[in-house]
């Protein structure tokens, strides 16, 4: 009995879906491994000449440009990356937002000195939060509207039925609406036309699987990520703590199956059948189930009963857990004393995650690289302008509402991803335990609300991965050998004939703009859950993100802009 069970088990890991699915993410976990043999020494070799700039972002554009130039010289590139790559780096999007819980678990040891400013700090949140929104948006949705109208200016639309017949038509290049079942039921007779024409008799005694074994196989498969982590933090984690009273490798694995649970419990309020009956219970529930809040829940009453029983102060345990700013600090120090009990806790692991989803986000811009190129001029005239009012206006909100000079200054580089925003912030002298307070939660609010907001605006953003169309119709690339491919523009018009035409304008509108938004104010948590949810707008936010960052940081570094928001917080 147990052989068939093990066969079983084997047979139903043999399944395409499952098999892509831990295929891509062995895949993944080894490709973080080799992002960080090109990360660590460059941050290193960055530290040794005290250039304060994140590694991750300089292989980033690495990454970016080296496909680019792959797929210029060799066409199947992209075929290449489809086939092998996107599984894992979707796996990485999917999961960096796991690396943020460090740093909201360090909330535990570094927090506001007086509890009277919450209420400020809480008013000058949502009063920034709501602007920054509405503006990006704002400006985003109309810049792109104008770039597209210059652009089709000064070229003439192409006729699409002189064009290369090899690309997708119009009506494939978006995904079909939910009413559209046709596609579908197309699908399902190709797969029966298949199945009739195999040389495989029709006929053909089968015995029918047990239905509780069947269900059993199932459900262990479905969870099987738990069933991995458990036994690696009772065969691995364990034992070494127990044998060399080193802690690091069990609170690894504590802290990965923390996430991993998480994430099973939300998606089982998903597809739970009883609460489809109550859709604002469900609403609520799958709002506060964010996989990152209850991780950071977990982790902090992990903490608190780690002092309980070993009778330590927090500060003592959150100082095992997370040693150093960065792990390229971690490895100097372990390279200098050969002592990795002492420079190296589970919290400096997350920046293993949080380089490789950075570094991967290259992937996804060459992947999308001719829409970028198509908005190239509305992300870098949004992220410009909303970096000025961030840095300025921001601080004048904060000092109205009394906050001290320094946590007012932390609003200067609100929602600017942490690798960026923090060294801003300290070149100002502002409270960079705040600012980065602000990210993170920024990063949480948009997680929790984005299908709600997504929802609300009517944003259809999702690909179909089965289709093969361009992600969006901003361009159809013309062949050549260019690093991004020249690109010649199609009018509305001729996408749709009527007035459909205007509503795929603005739906192209709304998602440059949506991408934008997201990437200006979520950062790289906002970019990572673009990615789980198979987002059309990923590659406009990971190119804000990393635009809005560098523009904050070159709006703080202007000869004047100190003194100036000093002055703002002294009148």
């Amino acid at each position: 009995m147990e052989i068939t069970l093990v066969q079983k088990l084997c047979k139903g890991l043999q399944v395409p879906v499952f098999a892509k699915k831990y295929s891509d993410a062995a895949a993944g976990l080894a490709l973080i491994v080799c992002i960080q043999l090109l990360v660590v020494p460059t941050q290193i070799a960055l530290e040794l000449h005290s250039v304060n700039l994140p590694a991750s972002i300089l292989v980033m554009f690495l990454v970016l440009f080296t496909m680019a130039v792959a797929s210029s010289v060799n066409g199947d590139t992209s075929k290449l990356y489809k086939k092998h790559l996107r599984g894992p780096t979707d796996f990485i999007g999917r999961h960096m937002s796991f690396g943020f819980v460090a740093f909201f678990v360090l909330l535990i040891r570094d927090h506001v000195d007086s509890s009277s400013d919450v209420p400020k700090l809480v008013g000058v949140f949502v009063l920034t939060t709501i602007i920054s929104y509405i503006a990006s948006f704002l400006l985003a949705f109309i810049g792109f509207r104008l770039e597209q109208g210059l652009r089709r200016s000064r070229q003439a639309a192409v006729d699409l039925e002189s064009n290369n017949k090899t690309w997708p038509s119009p009506s494939t290049a978006w995904p079909a609406l939910p009413y559209e079942r046709r596609p579908g039921r197309i699908a399902q007779l190709s797969t029966l036309s298949k199945a009739l024409s195999a040389e495989e008799p029709l006929k053909k005694i089968t015995t029918v699987p047990n239905r509780s074994t069947t269900t059993s196989i199932d459900f262990v498969l479905r969870t099987a990520p738990i069933w991995i982590w458990l036994f690696l933090l009772t065969t691995v984690g364990l034992p070494i703590y127990l044998a060399t009273d080193y802690v690091m490798p069990f609170e690894v694995f504590s802290f990965t199956l923390f996430w991993v649970l998480s994430i099973q419990f939300q998606r089982s309020l998903r597809s739970s059948r009883t609460l489809l009956r109550f859709r604002r219970l469900r609403s609520f529930f799958l709002i506060f189930s964010n996989p990152i809040v209850l991780t950071w829940a977990l982790t902090t009453t992990y903490m608190w009963t780690k002092t309980l029983y070993t009778g330590r102060d927090i500060s003592t345990i959150m100082g095992e857990f997370r040693h150093y700013g960065s792990l390229s600090e971690s490895i100097i120090r372990i390279m200098q004393d050969h002592a990795v009990q002492a420079h190296l806790g589970a919290g400096d692991l997350a920046g293993l995650l949080l380089d490789a989803g950075v570094a991967c986000m290259g992937f996804k811009m060459y992947e999308y690289r001719s829409e970028l190129w198509a908005s190239l001029g509305t992300v870098s005239f949004t992220c410009t302008a909303l970096a000025a009012i961030n840095v300025f206006l921001n601080v004048l909100v904060g000092h109205g509402f009394g906050l001290e000079a320094k946590e007012a200054i932390a609003f200067a580089s609100r929602s600017a991803t942490l690798a960026l925003g923090v060294p801003a912030i300290e070149n100002l002298g502002g409270s960079t335990t705040l600012a980065s307070v602000i990210a993170i939660f920024s990063g949480i609010l948009f997680q929790m609300a984005g299908d709600w907001l997504f929802s609300l605006m009517r944003i259809n953003d999702r690909v179909l991965r089965d289709a093969e169309p361009q992600p969006l119709k901003v361009a159809i690339p013309t062949k050549n050998h260019s690093l991004f491919g020249a690109t010649t523009l199609v009018s509305s018009i001729e996408v749709k004939n009527g007035n459909s035409g205007s509503c795929g304008t603005n739906e192209e509108n709304t998602i440059v703009a949506a991408g934008v938004t997201v990437g200006i104010n979520a950062a790289a948590m906002g970019t990572a859950y673009l990615i789980e949810r198979d987002s059309r707008a990923v590659a406009y936010s990971a190119l804000s993100m990393i635009m809005f960052g560098a523009a904050t940081v070159a709006m703080t570094a202007l000869p004047g802009a100190g003194q100036t928001i000093m002055f703002l917080t002294s009148r």
